[in-house]
């Protein structure tokens, strides 16, 4: 579709929308008589939206969908029984979430966890916001695809949208500057709009990239210089630091890049993350130990790029964290791939990734139903794309020729 006519599509007034601006308002009465009503505090909030209609939409794969919220409509405080993303396309969006009022720029985004309570202010004609409404199996399952689970970046993310036992937690992201949120989100709108066979994996792979690039532009804003220095935004700071540096950093080096002391910011990570410092590096080091052996590195030359000298210390930790040797975890690769069927290079999905839980046995699909390793190669779209100054050189091609010559035992043509 051309996105010329996708604007065009989304500005345009529905026959609500032209009723709303002519002083109509919609009951929602009929909406609450729908649903429950949650008590939150002292207050009675109302649930919106039935999930067994609102996770199933055509084009799109199970578990998501994508909604524009009607203009001129403001809608009152509510709660759901999922997940939802609300992303301002063009203009800005009114909100109060959790009794806190803000408002939402032009392609910021904004993460709601299911029982946080939240309202939106009347839209303008111009103003375009865009609902994205996920389950919680698949937001967990486009995590897993799109970061490592053994991430503390993610983890700590993860647990920032369930630290709260009534899921009332959001995350704003301002991603106003970034153009590929806004790309993303207009391929996903096209695919819906035109569907095909294709697009539910489509959109699948589209939504596994947003949440990356989410992810580093959250990680980014938390660092700019005029942001308070909350607990929470320096721990993911911290360990988005080790995850780049792990090879060599240390904690004064932590320490100094937030501006702490040593002994303040080893409190803060064990605290806020239940790791020692310590501990943060060797998972991080073993991971991507683990992308270097996928890789058909040896044990010993993964173990001397992710900054292990002690090769008997490397056996034991990556036994404590995988269950097997680096050479045992190397030798379960061919078993997951059937090498009597040849797989053409074009069905081999270019955003294929690390980033599943190191030791998972399931197979999974990449691309267009193409059985991938438990850890395939970290991709160009990869959340730890180390640069050519660092130590820790590790990345690997993902290219469909690299694929099929390391991945799939033959050799590339």
């Amino acid at each position: 579709m051309d996105l010329a006519r996708l604007d065009s599509l989304l500005l345009e007034l529905t026959d609500s929308e032209r009723a709303y601006r002519a002083g109509a308002r919609y009951d929602w009465n009929d909406a609450f008589s729908l649903g429950y009503q949650q008590n939150i505090g002292e207050k009675h909030i109302h649930k919106i939206g039935d999930p067994t209609r609102a996770l199933h939409q055509e084009g799109m794969p199970e578990g998501l969908s994508i909604v524009r919220n009607s203009r001129f409509n403001p809608v009152p405080e509510h709660v759901h029984d999922y997940v939802e993303i609300s992303y301002v396309y063009r203009g800005h969006a009114p909100q109060t979430v959790n009794g806190e009022q803000l408002t939402l720029a032009q392609n910021e985004v904004l993460l709601l966890d299911a029982a946080c309570p939240h309202a939106v202010g009347e839209l303008g004609e111009h103003d375009i916001m865009l609902s994205i409404v996920i389950s919680r199996p698949m937001l967990h399952r486009s995590l897993e695809q799109s970061l490592s689970l053994s991430s503390t970046v993610s983890q700590f993310l993860i647990n920032a949208l369930n630290d709260e036992t009534d899921h009332r937690g959001h995350v704003h992201f301002r991603t106003g500057n970034s153009r590929r949120v806004h790309r993303y989100m207009q391929e996903m709108l096209c695919e819906l709009l035109e569907p095909t066979a294709a697009s539910p994996q489509i959109v699948s792979r589209l939504f596994e990239l947003l949440l990356v690039e989410l992810m580093q532009s959250y990680e980014t804003s938390l660092l700019q210089a005029d942001m308070p220095r909350l607990p929470s935004a320096q721990v993911a700071a911290a360990v988005g630091y080790i995850e780049r540096h792990a090879c060599d950093c240390t904690l004064e080096d932590v320490a100094r890049h937030l501006h702490l002391s040593p002994n303040y910011a080893s409190a803060l990570l064990k605290r806020q993350t239940g790791r020692t410092f310590m501990q943060l590096v060797q998972e991080s080091r073993l991971a991507r130990a683990t992308t270097l052996l996928d890789a058909g590195s040896t044990a010993e030359t993964a173990a001397r790029e992710v900054g292990y000298t002690n090769m008997s210390f490397f056996y034991k930790k990556f036994a404590e964290r995988y269950g097997c040797t680096p050479a045992a975890y190397r030798q379960r690769l061919p078993d997951k791939t059937d090498q009597n069927e040849p797989v053409p290079f074009w069905q081999v999905s270019g955003s294929v990734r690390g980033g599943v839980a190191a030791g998972a046995a399931a197979k999974r699909s990449v691309g267009f139903g193409i059985p991938a390793p438990a850890r395939p190669a970290r991709g160009r779209y990869s959340a730890y794309r180390p640069t050519m100054q660092r130590r820790c050189s590790w990345q690997t091609s993902s290219s469909p020729r690299f694929l099929l010559g390391r991945r799939y035992g033959r050799k590339p043509v």
